[in-house]
């Protein structure tokens, strides 16, 4: 219940709210389907009732040689079975008539039950003609133990144009009328097939009540409750619907956390956890009093201050900030601060509310930040993760209770090469890295940092030597550029005799020669001055860090695309090489700097099952598919000689109404991602999963262990750690 003194505030805050609906009705008509209603008066929807099967799809064959039948088993299931002699395969089903129509519906669903005796995991794909894993196509996938029932789920994207949303949803990547955005690009109505990767633990496979059905009755008609405003409600969640979890009395929030207290008390994390969570039944190693990175029997391991092994487990953004658009959006929201509101003080910035902050007022009272952070601290530890990622609260740093890795950023949207790419030769770049470094770091001796990230995501795949020359004569890197090229060739001529090319000067070289015109020595060039830039970003990156911070390990720059020279630079300079890579399992970019401690530092999965409609880069059915994926990935990179820690993107779910809107207007992020909800509420399927996870990664990393699936069915083996659907 919200206290009288403050019901005064709401009326006032709900009469500017009709105010504010009046003024932009004005500008935004209100349709039909963009009804305000009485938030009291409507009951929310279930979500389970939208995803629920509508459409039973048999229409089904199975195409691909493989030992496996595929059969009826009544009037709409179906059985896949039969021998897998070497534990997988891949089969594909499509339908007669070439091609499945699910355009009127949001989500594909194929449920089944594990009659067999092995775990299964199918990796499953939509494909589109010319489908791959990152372009025409919608994936997912699925993992189920012997005698359980699952979902592979699919909640795909589809084109901007289909999208029948009020122009208050436009600025959302996924919306209330079951529209989704995503850049693999998918055309529903063109389903040519239905691809499944299957591998096991046994080498027999029976899948069983094998339905492939639709969900998610797609569109404005199909979803006017979803779209009437206000569409968030007092705490941030979508108001039209009902899911297991949502907060629906302000007393929950105080309840829930007084519960979450008596849960833990006592609890230190994992037994295996030292006091900066290092493997304290593990060898010890030489103790410097910071963390750094040695090889031990073969694996890369990070080693503590206290000489433990260290593998970073860990999550991004641990904190509370995650805020949405207000100014011009004023009908999605149900309750505002009213102007004064003490308890409120902060929430509103800039245009912008952050109901995780106003959820904690509420629990902690105006003074929420310290126990909020003391709580989060706890959970972290709870929950067996030991690392605090990129772009977290400052006061959780500053708390000196969890490691973490600050981040510095260098290059913006506008960067002289291209999006995010620095001009390194520029006068005083390294003593500019020197100084910032010491302001993000001023404790040069504090043991908990583990390192430091520079830079996040660099556009290294474009074309920066080619934007170099496009800057002019006086941009620093095309004179270092130049410089390197009249050592090589000494001439205009003969620069031009091994291009094919007619420069004039020096001065005349703007535009380098087309893919069509390169000749051979041209390409030998071009590679050298791609590793000429590179090399000196990163050369000077990890200089300033061992002149500014000498204690600690440079940790790279998150590369996510690029070349095979800005890898062999960043192996070349980096303490551990860290990637952003959004796959099934770790270890696809460790591939590409072999002998080097690497970092995996941003992956997820989101679901369609809580409220939150974005799913993020890799989707699952549901909130146990979304676990058990965690525990996979994770598990994978624990099991990877050179991999030595996983960061999860991200700790908190992004809000429902976005979580940023660019300047240009695109779609912002609003994905089911976090380990925790809006109203700063754990999910308890995946925070119990890094948990019993977190109580073996050490053994497992250490030991001689079966592979990936084995690993994973003795994991979910132990009692209520599948948290599964058993099936009748």
């Amino acid at each position: 219940m919200i206290p009288q003194t403050r019901c005064k505030r709401s009326r006032a805050a709900r009469l500017g709210l009709a105010l504010a609906i009046s003024l932009l009705s004005a500008t935004y008509p209100l349709t039909a389907a963009e009804t305000v209603v009485d938030a009291k008066a409507t009951p929310p929807r279930q979500i389970g009732d939208l995803l629920a099967p509508a459409r039973i799809m048999t229409d089904v064959r199975l195409r691909q040689p493989s030992k496996l039948s595929f059969e009826r088993a009544g009037e709409t299931a179906f059985r896949l079975a039969g021998d897998l002699p070497t534990k997988q395969t891949a089969i594909q089903l499509v339908p007669p008539s070439g091609a499945w129509d699910v355009s009127a519906y949001s989500f594909v669903r194929i449920d089944f039950v594990n009659r067999g005796p092995g775990l299964v995991w199918i990796r499953g794909r939509l494909d589109n003609a010319g489908a791959l894993d990152w372009a025409n196509s919608a994936r997912s996938q699925a993992f189920v133990m012997p005698g359980e029932r699952a979902t592979l789920g699919f909640p795909f994207p589809r084109a901007k144009a289909l999208d029948d949303a009020p122009p208050l949803f436009a600025t959302q990547s996924a919306k209330p009328n079951g529209h989704r955005d995503h850049w693999m690009k998918f055309d529903p109505a063109k389903v040519i097939a239905c691809r499944l990767v299957i591998q096991s633990t046994a080498t027999t496979l029976d899948l069983s009540d094998f339905v492939v059905s639709l969900a998610f009755p797609y569109g404005a008609e199909a979803n006017k409750a979803q779209l009437e405003f206000p569409y968030l409600d007092s705490f941030g969640q979508v108001r039209a619907l009902d899911w297991p979890g949502k907060l629906h009395d302000e007393a929950e929030l105080r309840q829930r956390h007084a519960a979450e207290l008596a849960a833990s008390a006592g609890a230190n994390g994992p037994a295996s956890f030292g006091k900066f969570g290092g493997w304290a039944d593990g060898p010890r190693l030489k103790a410097t009093g910071f963390f750094r990175t040695e090889k031990v029997d073969g694996k890369w391991w990070l080693v503590d201050p206290e000489g433990l092994l260290f593998f970073s487990h860990g999550a991004n953004s641990v904190g509370f900030a995650q805020s949405t658009q207000i100014t011009g959006r004023e009908p999605l929201f149900a309750w505002l601060p009213a102007a004064g509101d003490e308890l409120m003080s902060g929430v509103v910035q800039q245009g912008m509310i952050n109901f995780t902050a106003a959820n904690l007022a509420r629990t902690f009272g105006p003074a929420w930040q310290a126990p909020a952070r003391e709580r989060t601290h706890l959970r972290m530890r709870s929950w067996g993760m030991n690392t605090i990622g990129a772009w977290s609260d400052q006061g959780l740093m500053d708390d000196k209770r969890t490691p973490f890795t600050p981040i510095l950023h260098l290059g913006g949207a506008h960067s002289p090469l291209g999006n995010k790419i620095v001009d390194p030769f520029v006068p005083g770049f390294k003593a500019d890295i020197v100084s910032r470094l010491r302001k993000l770091v001023p404790d040069q001796r504090n043991p908990w940092v583990l390192g430091v990230f520079i830079d996040n995501e660099i556009y290294w795949h474009l074309p920066y030597v080619q934007n170099a020359f496009r800057r002019g004569p006086a941009q620093p890197a095309r004179i270092a550029c130049v410089d390197w090229l009249q050592q090589k060739h000494g001439t205009i001529e003969a620069l031009n005799t091994a291009w094919g090319t007619a420069y004039a000067s020096w001065d005349a070289i703007v535009e380098l020669p087309k893919s069509d015109q390169e000749t051979e020595a041209f390409k030998r060039d071009a590679s050298e001055l791609r590793r000429l830039i590179a090399g000196t970003y990163y050369r000077s990156c990890h200089e300033a860090m061992r002149e500014a911070l000498p204690n600690h390990i440079y940790l790279g720059s998150r590369i996510h695309k690029s070349d095979d020279e800005v890898y062999e630079q960043l192996a070349q300079y980096a303490d551990v090489v860290s990637g952003n890579g959004y796959d099934p399992v770790a270890g696809t970019k460790a591939a590409r700097t072999p002998d080097k401690p690497s970092m995996e530092t941003e992956f997820h999965f989101g679901a369609p099952d809580r409220g939150v409609p974005g799913v993020g880069l890799w989707s699952v059915g549901d909130q146990t598919q979304r676990s058990r994926a965690y525990v996979t990935y994770v598990l994978s990179a624990i099991k990877h000689p050179n991999v030595v820690g996983a960061h999860w993107f991200a700790y908190l779910d992004q809000s429902a109404a976005a979580r940023r809107i660019s300047p240009g207007g695109s779609s912002g992020e609003n994905y089911q991602i976090g380990f925790v909800d809006v109203t700063d509420t754990p999910y308890p399927e995946i925070s119990a999963a890094a948990r019993t996870l977190a109580d073996h990664m050490y053994a497992l990393r250490a030991g001689q262990s079966a592979g990936l699936l084995e690993s994973l069915e003795a994991l979910w083996r132990e009692p209520g750690a599948a948290s599964g659907k058993r099936a009748p």
